[in-house]
């Protein structure tokens, strides 16, 4: 009982301590502009889409057991995806194994993974993602794939295309790619030092790697690359959104929506506000909530359901 008490007790005061000592997460969320309203032209329900796969890619201290659904999460999403004719367990949505996987018998299956091995280093989570759909891509030589990451999960799916997509227009096997609250410069290493505190995985060399970059991201240019590798994969025909939260503590939302020097987006995302009533400790922090974000299932749709895309 004292024992959870205690982990209430410093979760709040986490929260607390976050947002007085992040000056720089404070100017980012005034700074950024207000949401952006009916960016997606109205989509119409599909053609066939059988050759179009959605890999849902967790963050940072997810789990798989080894099936393809049991930790998949994305429930809303995948909910949602029934006004397209997709079942919530399809056979269309792939789960991303920080531990890679194999394909049987044109089946994608996930290997098991701890949320231990989500710290482990960026690029290899990123080389498990490309065997896991060179694998695949053997066996289903005309797949598209619409990635959709969370968190971490964004991050490794926006390297990953952005490293290994072909550079012809629509001649690669990414059909688009959306990131939610995802690191994509980075994050403030004062961030990772309270939720250190309250998970021993924000120690990680993976986080440790993404506070670095956010600390250094002036003298890295880590920012302009990022931008610039948006530009060129928009450029070569892939549909990009990046979506930040205004309330995420964790993730400032001028790392995870990729903007203008005038703060606005560059990409088909946007910052988005989330619900102030959250369901547990990382709802708390604004960080999960996105998963429910009506316009995020919307872009998803769109993609899915454009041919054109």
């Amino acid at each position: 009982m004292w024992g959870w008490v205690v982990k209430v007790c410093l979760g709040v005061l986490v929260y607390i301590l976050i947002i007085v000592l992040s000056p720089v997460y404070l100017r980012s969320v005034n700074n950024v502009k207000p949401d952006r309203v009916d960016i997606l032209e109205s989509c119409q329900l599909p053609a066939d889409e059988k050759e179009t796969f959605i890999i849902f890619l967790s963050g940072i201290n997810s789990r798989c057991d080894g099936t393809v659904y049991n930790y998949m999460g994305f429930e809303h999403i995948r909910r949602q995806l029934a006004r397209v004719g997709l079942s919530y367990m399809d056979e269309h949505f792939l789960m991303y194994s920080y531990t890679g996987g194999k394909v049987k018998g044109g089946c994608w299956i996930p290997n098991p993974y701890k949320p231990l091995d989500t710290g482990q280093p960026i690029q290899l989570s990123v080389m498990q993602l490309r065997e896991m759909i060179e694998e695949f891509s053997s066996y289903h030589p005309r797949a598209k794939f619409l990635l959709v990451g969370h968190s971490l999960g964004g991050r490794i799916a926006f390297d990953y295309v952005t490293m290994y997509q072909s550079g012809r227009a629509g001649q690669g096997p990414i059909k688009g790619l959306i990131t939610l609250n995802s690191p994509l410069t980075g994050t403030p290493y004062t961030q990772v030092v309270f939720m250190a505190a309250v998970k021993p995985i924000w120690g990680a060399p993976a986080v440790r790697q993404l506070a670095a970059e956010y600390q250094l991201r002036n003298e890295t240019g880590i920012q302009k690359n990022k931008i610039n590798a948006a530009r060129r994969l928009t450029s070569e025909g892939v549909y990009l959104a990046t979506f930040g939260t205004r309330q995420d503590i964790i993730v400032p939302p001028i790392s995870a929506c990729l903007t203008d020097k005038q703060g606005h987006p560059l990409t088909k995302g946007q910052i988005v506000s989330v619900s102030g009533f959250p369901g547990n400790f990382y709802e708390l922090l604004g960080h999960r909530q996105i998963l429910k974000h009506e316009q995020v299932a919307k872009s998803i749709i769109y993609i899915y359901t454009n041919p054109e895309v």
